[in-house]
């Protein structure tokens, strides 16, 4: 919430709910009345991770939609997806090298123009202490 001293009123007002069980979460947002959001996470199991994601504006017809998920190939590796309704389509993997250095190769692609190009990759490396 901000308030303008100079004006004497609320000038923005965001709102935000969450629950959590042992088996999921639950997310909702609301920003100035006209930005709506939700979001459900899920561990499967020891190795799947899924999330949905859905968020609106109000006077707005353009509804945003993803779907992501994370599996863990093993205790060093994982891969990860996601598609939005926008038709990109991110992947990625991620390689613990040592204890404290992962490395992470990942991509994002335009469904819509697969030939067109303007894809992106990305590489990162980090490293904890």
């Amino acid at each position: 919430m901000t308030f303008e001293a100079g004006r004497n009123r609320i000038t923005q007002s965001n709102f935000a709910v969450g629950f959590k069980t042992d088996e999921f979460q639950l997310h909702t947002n609301v920003n100035d009345g006209t930005e709506f959001g939700g979001s459900i996470y899920q561990k499967v199991n020891d190795q799947l991770e899924t999330a949905v994601n859905l968020a609106w504006t109000a006077g707005n017809s353009n509804t945003r939609f993803g779907i992501a998920a994370k599996y863990q190939i093993d205790p060093d590796a994982s891969f990860s997806a996601k598609v939005n309704n926008s038709s990109l389509v991110g992947l990625g993997y991620t390689q613990t090298l040592k204890p404290g250095i992962k490395l992470t190769l990942s991509a994002l692609l335009d469904g819509k123009n697969i030939n067109a190009g303007g894809h992106k990759l990305g590489l990162g490396l980090e490293f904890q202490a």
